[in-house]
């Protein structure tokens, strides 16, 4: 299972640069690439947190030692904290807002960016080797802790459709 989280963390990385590229333009790109592009890299991040809870997370909290839950439960909370932010500022840049203040938008959005890229790192060299070095197995699934795509629609809706305008 651990393969299978660095395939999704390297699809994080392709789908967070591609996004960057288009921040990384001074003029805001066209509004259906970029809206398919942040809705590209969200979509994952939701598949990818609810995989991750229900093979490791889950684990980790629920292990008899203290160390191992303890490194779980801070990693878990730093990320609930991140994914709430994430939301947040997912719903409120609409397709319009971003339209309307680009160069607002578009460097808290890079951060946030390099902020999931360095989540990811610290996640491969840190949390991925407790798996290994305290035998958790992580080849099952439990029941999740979080419910990581119960803001899917709305961040969706707001990523890319646009309002109806009378």
């Amino acid at each position: 299972m651990l393969e299978r989280m660095l395939l999704d963390h390297a699809v994080l990385r392709e789908r967070g640069e591609s996004l960057m590229a288009l921040l990384d333009r001074s003029e805001m790109p066209d509004q259906q690439l970029l809206a398919e592009t942040r809705w590209q890299l969200s979509g994952h991040v939701m598949q990818h947190l609810a995989l991750k809870d229900r093979y490791l997370y889950a684990k980790l909290l629920n292990d008899p030692r203290p160390h191992v839950r303890a490194i779980g439960e801070e990693f878990h909370q730093e990320l609930a904290a991140l994914y709430a932010d994430y939301c947040e500022q997912g719903k409120y840049w609409t397709q319009e807002r971003v339209a309307a203040e680009w160069e607002a938008y578009r460097h808290p959005a890079k951060a946030r960016i390099l902020a999931m890229f360095a989540r990811v790192e610290r996640e491969e060299t840190q949390l991925f080797p407790l798996v290994y070095d305290a035998s958790i197995d992580i080849s099952t699934q439990v029941p999740h802790s979080s419910n990581w795509a119960r803001e899917a629609f709305a961040i969706k809706d707001a990523m890319t459709k646009a309002s109806a305008r009378p």
